[in-house]
């Protein structure tokens, strides 16, 4: 990482420790990199943010395929290089097709096959551009999504949003050899 060194379990609390080992037991990887790596300094964002992040790793009423596009329309909005590198992948396992995966990676509409899909990215793209959503907008996805729906939507974009900024802020790198999003 260019603005801080790599974290090393020894250099830290004993708290900080035990979140450590707490976050590499819900990764795939054997060392703490990505925004954690940065939260991790303060322990009291760390830990509920990883709460949220797991949350909707495992139980998104959403499911996972529209998660991962929330989370792809954010990091790419922010040009986040380690999210993209990471979720791009996440969002081909769980249905999304390379094709959608490709329109957002070039800030292109997608040709949409699926309406879910069209209907969260309407969703999200309003309510990045707006900072709120209309209220036609609003039912829309209630309607198609539920109340929950639309909380998990909001907070999903919400939590990448400031994911995508600690990861600039501190120049975080993408992950080697994944997919980056120019």
């Amino acid at each position: 990482m260019a603005r801080i060194e790599d974290v090393k379990r020894e250099d830290l609390s004993p708290r900080q420790q035990q979140l450590h080992d707490d976050f590499l037991r819900t990764r795939p990887r054997k060392n703490l990199t990505g925004p954690f790596s940065i939260l991790i300094h303060t322990p009291d964002i760390a830990e509920p943010a990883d709460h949220l992040v797991n949350y909707y790793r495992t139980n998104p009423k959403l499911g996972r395929r529209l998660i991962e596009l929330i989370i792809l329309l954010l990091v790419r909005d922010a040009t986040a290089q380690y999210a993209w590198s990471v979720h791009e992948p996440h969002a081909l396992e769980h249905g999304l097709t390379q094709d959608v995966i490709d329109a957002i990676r070039a800030r292109r509409r997608p040709d949409f096959a699926r309406d879910d899909e069209r209907l969260i990215y309407d969703f999200v793209t309003e309510l990045l551009a707006k900072k709120t959503v209309s209220a036609a907008a609003f039912e829309r996805a209630k309607a198609a999504f539920g109340l929950e729906g639309v909380i998990e939507a909001v907070t999903c974009a919400g939590l990448y949003g400031m994911i995508g900024y600690v990861l600039n802020v501190f120049d975080v790198p993408p992950q080697p050899g994944k997919p980056l999003a120019p």
